[in-house]
């Protein structure tokens, strides 16, 4: 290839790339508080982690200095992302608003657009290249992504990059590698799975290209292995800090790699769910297998139209193989969805398919183009410009407009609608009110409300804010000042208070919609009727009684009696798989008993519990009807721990009875148990 890699761009070539630029920030940076419509958890944390970072002297909780990974939700999944934010607050403030924070990510993005350009114009010497940047624009998958602060953007901007630089150390100046390694470590730590991204492409690319490797001047593998070397550090650091976290975070995610399954079981899940991340049909037909709030309706993650001219990019690439430059969309296209064939094929997790793709549909379409008498080249050139400008300012117009009534379930499971109309703007203005009120704000709508008060409120505002359902106060008396407490609720929280005749429902102070006019949230006083104290000690006479199940557990009949569940089964508990659970309806503690019909020898217990604390009560009943109780309390246990509980010495047991007290909740308490043994 030729070897003007730094020579001046034309007049015209100029003016595309900032008209091609300037599209794709108005169609980012517009109503960008409107569209999405959710703000979530995992996009409010970056802000929340790096103004506490900034603040800390850039130490996290526990005091470790430039931290390399990040906490969220209990995973260590962020790391690169919240530095970026950091970056942001040193230079303009700590802004709690959607929109700072949100535009902070799509300006990371923007080397996304410019990746594909480069690679396109210098590596391709494509003279349509400035078509990729209006191809990925119009994207839908990356469209309502790239408008988020989720930091899959910034692992999908950082490999654009990456596979630039790595154009541009091959084709033109080996000194290039540096920038090639700096992006891949940036690709790598910017979200968790970037890793398997940045694995997969770093091996083909390592492998695909290894003469060349090999051919550089000595100073140059040296540079090379050296900051290879340095990328490390931080992973290093990260396991020896925390050494079991990527387990924990599978476990998390409940990936199959960790359930008792054969090796060639788990391999044929792998090999599956990796081919339903290359398949068409997910990535270019509408699906509902990805949440509502990653997608659009009746849509692929990529426009149909693009599919022809994908396919004859990939053709071309095949047929090219041999040229390292064509390899290059090949190897990323097989890196995409690596890390989410762990798992589950989700777009989030996958997203970088968008720079492939992107890639393979301006090589197929300007394969196409040229193949058209010269005269006609200039204008269908400008046609497929205008048709993806046009296309993505449709988009824009259509999610503005009519994203909000896409999809009705607007709580938990849907859109998590909510935390700027809660957030930003009714609780501050309920505190500013009266100096004395209180606000119990429901946690049944979002995975994370913890870090949208974080986000949005200032300390004196916090301390007057509990997050906590109705349902706490639904089954166990708690202080409750009408005058004082102010209490916001979902629609179905607010039914479910008033079904349940415990309380004194003043009318609805304020009623908050969801976007389709439905009451979203009640803001609402209340009271426990006179008889509250009756009501409660009926029902807690009925949670006590357990319901009986016969059970084969290891070939021996037995009775089961336990607390009434609402997850899950009691079979699960005795399946040996952990990742299955049954969770507790509402008794604190949860019981679990054992009546065997013939006594066994039992020396220990096993529980694989959730994450909690806990006190355990274990009593063993003898044939001779003599009990034996033992009491221990399990405190700063890991996520969702396993605990032993070994007796002084055997006993013969006919009845053995588990008592697991959640320490720090009453009742109603979800307890959740994943195996129960005992040897």
């Amino acid at each position: 290839m030729q070897s003007g890699w730094l020579s001046h761009m034309t007049h015209g070539e100029l003016f595309l790339l900032l008209a091609s630029l300037a599209l794709y920030l108005y169609t980012r940076l517009t109503h960008l508080t409107v569209f999405p419509i959710y703000f979530f958890c995992d996009e409010a944390i970056h802000g929340v982690l790096a103004r506490d970072l900034v603040a800390n002297g850039f130490r996290d909780s526990n005091g470790v200095w430039l931290p390399p990974y990040f906490q969220n939700a209990g995973m260590w999944n962020l790391s690169l992302s919240v530095y970026l934010h950091a970056f942001s607050i040193l230079l303009f403030g700590f802004d709690r608003s959607i929109w700072f924070t949100r535009a902070t990510s799509v300006f990371a993005s923007v080397l996304a657009p410019l990746g594909i350009a480069a690679l396109l114009r210098f590596g391709y010497h494509d003279r349509r290249w400035w078509l990729g940047i209006l191809v990925i624009c119009a994207m839908p998958a990356w469209f309502i992504h790239s408008r988020t602060a989720f930091e899959t953007v910034l692992m999908v901007a950082c490999y654009a990059g990456f596979l630039a630089a790595y154009m541009a150390y091959r084709y033109y100046d080996d000194r290039w590698i540096a920038a090639a390694i700096l992006f891949g470590a940036a690709t790598f730590y910017s979200y968790a799975n970037g890793q398997g991204v940045m694995l997969v492409s770093g091996t083909l690319l390592f492998l695909s290209d290894i003469r060349y490797h090999l051919s550089r001047p000595p100073q140059r593998l040296w540079l090379a292995l050296g900051m290879f070397a340095l990328t490390l550090v931080p992973l290093i650091r990260f396991r020896w800090l925390q050494p079991n976290a990527t387990v924990e975070h599978l476990r998390t995610l409940h990936s199959y790699w960790l359930k008792p399954l054969p090796l060639t079981e788990k391999i044929e899940r792998f090999v599956t769910i990796y081919a339903q991340g290359l398949d068409p049909r997910y990535w270019f037909w509408p699906n509902t297998m990805d949440l509502d709030r990653h997608r659009f309706p009746d849509s692929g993650h990529f426009p149909l139209f693009l599919l022809p001219f994908v396919l004859i990019g990939l053709a071309i690439c095949l047929w090219r193989w041999r040229e390292s430059i064509y390899r290059l969309p090949i190897g990323a296209l097989l890196a995409a969805p690596f890390s989410s064939a762990l798992v589950g094929i989700a777009v989030t997790r996958a997203l970088a398919m968008v720079i492939p793709a992107t890639l393979l549909a301006v090589i197929g379409a300007s394969f196409l183009i040229e193949r058209l008498p010269h005269r006609w080249q200039r204008l269908v050139t400008l046609l497929f410009g205008l048709t993806f400008a046009f296309s993505s300012l449709v988009m824009l117009r259509t999610a503005v407009l009519g994203g909000p009534l896409w999809f009705r379930d607007y709580g938990l499971y849907g859109m998590q609608y909510g935390a700027q109309q809660l957030f930003a703007e009714t609780i501050p203005d309920l505190l500013a009110r009266d100096s004395q009120t209180t606000l119990r704000v429901s946690t049944t709508w979002a995975n994370n409300p913890n870090s949208f008060v974080d986000f949005f409120l200032t300390p004196a505002q916090r301390r007057r804010i509990e997050l906590i359902t109705i349902d706490a106060y639904l089954y166990q008396r708690r202080d409750l000042d009408r005058q004082r407490d102010v209490f916001i609720m979902t629609a179905a929280e607010f039914d479910r208070a008033q079904q349940s005749g415990k309380f004194i429902m003043m009318p609805p102070e304020q009623i908050i919609p969801y976007p389709d006019g439905s009451p979203g949230f009640y803001v609402v006083r209340l009271e426990y009727v006179p008889t509250i104290d009756e009501i409660l000690a009926a029902e807690r006479a009925e949670r006590a009684t357990l319901v009986e199940e016969p059970l084969v557990i290891g070939g021996h009949e037995l009775i089961i009696a336990h607390s009434r569940l609402d997850i899950g089964s009691i079979t699960d508990l005795f399946d040996g798989d952990p990742h299955t659970l049954a969770r507790g309806l509402e008794a604190n503690p949860l019981v679990i008993e054992l009546r065997f019909p013939h006594p066994l020898p039992i020396s220990a217990v096993e529980l694989m519990l959730g994450t909690m604390e806990l006190d355990l009560t274990v009593t063993v009943t003898n044939p001779d009807g003599e009990t034996h109780a033992f009491h221990q309390p399990y405190h700063e246990l890991p996520p969702d721990p396993t605990v032993t509980f070994d007796f002084p010495q055997p006993l013969l047991a006919t009845n053995l009875r588990l008592d697991i007290f959640q320490r720090g909740v009453g009742e109603p308490a979800h307890i959740h148990v994943r195996e129960v043994r005992w040897r």
